[in-house]
């Protein structure tokens, strides 16, 4: 485990490979499916531009089914998890999310050399919020898991992000006021000679360089750095894509809403509204 650790202090992320078997993918896949069966009002695809994807989270979705239980805390991470953000780390939200095929062209001007993007949205989870981060040796407030479901390469939808160290987080400016937030990020890793790029979609952004692209096997799991840059790379594919993620955090500082969703106001919150079963809830 030292190697992943000292791997994630360095670049913001790791993958972990393997992490799943293929029971484990299987009980998951064929869980979500079930209950698209049973509830499909709860699998409804809100507006999005120009392709489609469709998501639910926890707690309603650990209601649902029981197929997700043994990925709330899963045995191939957990020990990772908790020995960057430290004893008392929990579960503080987790989705289920499809990216269906899509048959967009993509744009004249090529990404990054990937002739079959069409769209790459970058961010920082929650504004670059990283309340609480000073608490550890990896600068980290929060942690996404991403487990990926299908197999995963340059020809399908993937996630991809930009390594970024502890000590280059630390550095960054931050906001003075209200949470703790990196800032300038519009202009972080920008192509200096291209330094903006239309997607297939008719959306202006930055174009970054020294982007990552997380391809890996179905039972890998991509564990990052909430505020580290990342997006969904979009492509045009005929092959579906499903994931599992997965955030974990301190409950501390209680204010700081990073790494949780509406309604939930606290990881107590979360937790309480989380069904009452071994392994899920632990508040």
């Amino acid at each position: 485990m030292d190697d992943r650790l000292s791997f994630f202090k360095d670049n913001g992320y790791v993958v972990v490979h393997d992490a799943l078997t293929a029971t484990e993918i299987a009980t998951v896949n064929d869980g979500i499916d079930a209950d698209r069966a049973i509830h499909p009002e709860h699998w409804q695809m809100g507006p999005r531009v120009g392709f489609d994807a469709v998501g639910c989270d926890a707690p309603d979705l650990l209601h649902r089914t029981l197929a997700l239980d043994g990925m709330v805390y899963h045995p191939s991470i957990w020990s990772l998890v908790r020995s960057i953000l430290g004893e008392g780390t929990l579960c503080s939200g987790l989705t289920f999310m499809f990216r269906f095929p899509c048959d967009a062209d993509p744009p004249e001007d090529i990404d990054g050399g990937d002739p079959l993007c069409l769209s790459r949205q970058w961010h920082r989870e929650d504004r670059g919020n990283v309340e609480g981060a000073q608490e550890n040796a990896y600068f980290t407030s929060a942690i996404q898991a991403i487990y990926y479901l299908d197999d995963v390469d340059e020809g399908c939808h993937c996630t991809s992000i930009i390594p970024e160290s502890a000590v280059t987080k630390r550095s960054l400016p931050k906001t003075t006021e209200g949470d703790v937030c990196i800032t300038g990020t519009e202009s972080a890793y920008v192509d200096p000679e291209k330094p903006t790029w239309m997607d297939s979609f008719g959306r202006e952004g930055p174009r970054r360089i020294g982007r990552v692209d997380v391809h890996a096997r179905a039972g890998s799991v991509l564990v990052f750095n909430n505020a580290s840059l990342h997006c969904a790379t979009i492509r045009k594919t005929a092959r579906l894509r499903r994931a599992l993620h997965v955030r974990y955090r301190q409950p501390e500082p209680v204010r700081s809403r990073h790494a949780l969703k509406t309604p939930c106001e606290s990881v107590a919150d979360f937790q309480t509204a989380l069904p009452d079963r071994p392994g899920i809830r632990r508040v």
